[in-house]
């Protein structure tokens, strides 16, 4: 996979505070708290869908809307109101 490069800027203060930490590969803590975030952005994205769909489950099973009847039915039925 091809590696882009990208900058980061920083305040001075934190910048003379790494200086004191050089044994410290600072990109590579750079790149694994991106990364992470990432996998968390996905993870948070995965369950907001698996919470939303079980809110439409129990919304269609308590029937609510359309007095319960399956999902496919009701489609079909707007679909003919657009014809």
């Amino acid at each position: 996979m091809a590696e882009v490069t990208i900058s980061v800027r920083i305040d001075e203060k934190v910048h003379q505070h790494m200086k004191l930490h050089e044994e410290i590969n600072w990109s590579a803590v750079v790149r694994k708290s991106i990364v992470e975030r990432l996998e968390n952005l996905e993870k948070i994205d995965v369950d907001r869908a698996k919470k939303a769909a079980k809110s439409m489950d129990e919304i269609r099973k308590a029937g609510i809307f359309d007095k319960g009847r399956p999902s496919v039915e009701i489609i079909r039925e707007w679909r003919e109101k657009r014809r």
